[in-house]
């Protein structure tokens, strides 16, 4: 999924699910501008303090990440246009919210099926001079099914459910 977003120093990321904060940890070595969204509030937490620890011995490169608790349906759209989102909880159809906040020229990478049996699709978005937005998809592993866990939603300050249609 990394190698496929392919991203560069400068380019603005979204990270849809901080889980234990490996994935954005990795995206700080690469680019200086991360955002990270999770929903699981004592998750969220204990990456903080994970980073937090590690910004006081040093490294500083995690302090290019600014994290969020919260459902990442909606994006983070203060911190919109994108360069690059990568989403790393499958759902059964690509967010509206978060393709409205991929830049023009940008790539998302997304794990789509129904629950535990999605494919892994680069959503690249591109507009026309007329202003006309196209969506290219690809399947980056060749059809193969890789299941992840749900795309939960919150009602609230409650987990519930998943944002599947």
């Amino acid at each position: 999924m990394n190698s496929t977003l392919d991203v560069q120093l400068g380019e603005k990321v979204l990270e849809i699910g901080t889980g234990s904060g490996y994935q954005s940890a990795y995206l700080s070595n690469l680019t200086n501008r991360v955002w990270s969204i999770e929903i699981i509030r004592p998750l969220f937490d204990r990456t903080g303090g994970v980073y937090a620890d590690l910004i006081n011995r040093g490294y500083a490169e995690y302090r290019a990440i600014s994290r969020a608790n919260g459902d990442g349906y909606y994006g983070w759209p203060d911190a919109a246009p994108f360069d690059k989102i990568i989403v790393t909880c499958g759902i059964d159809h690509i967010p509206p919210p978060l393709l409205q906040q991929l830049k023009p020229g940008g790539i998302m990478i997304i794990p789509v099926g129904p629950p535990g049996a999605q494919h892994v699709l680069k959503v690249e978005k591109a507009v026309a001079d007329d202003k006309t937005i196209t969506v290219k998809r690809s399947d980056i592993y060749a059809g193969k099914i890789v299941p992840f866990v749900p795309f939960t939603k919150l009602d609230g300050d409650a987990i519930k459910g998943t944002h599947n249609q």
